[in-house]
């Protein structure tokens, strides 16, 4: 079992302007099928488009729009959405207060990237 909390796990940004701070609460080391990692999207921030792993979005609070080709999707807290591997989005917080989601990625060498991100 690997318990762990957002309060105490190690925060990093991504490196591109704007862009959110991730926390990996599981790794690789926790599981060989997925990673769980709390993003936090600053208001009027977002990720450009990127995908590789097969993941799930799921909202705590915030609003975040995820754009795929021509379509986009506003994903509230109670909303999820699943990306499969190798589909490209875009993620955006349009709102005024920072958006917090869960993210649970397949396979969860994706949490080992985030340790090449800058700390908080």
């Amino acid at each position: 079992m690997c318990v762990a909390d957002t309060g105490s796990a190690s925060r990093r940004r991504v490196p591109v302007a704007g862009g959110p701070t991730a926390a990996p609460l599981t790794t690789a080391s926790a599981s060989d099928q997925v990673a769980v990692i709390h993003v936090e999207i600053p208001p009027g921030g977002g990720m450009p488009e990127h995908g590789a792993s097969q993941i799930v979005l799921i909202p705590d609070s915030g609003t975040v729009q995820v754009r795929h080709g021509q379509d986009v999707h506003t994903l509230v807290p109670g909303s999820a959405a699943h990306i499969d591997t190798g589909e490209r989005v875009s993620l955006a917080n349009l709102g005024t207060e920072a958006a917090s989601l869960m993210v649970v990625a397949s396979p969860p060498e994706f949490a080992s990237r985030l340790a090449a991100w800058p700390i908080v």
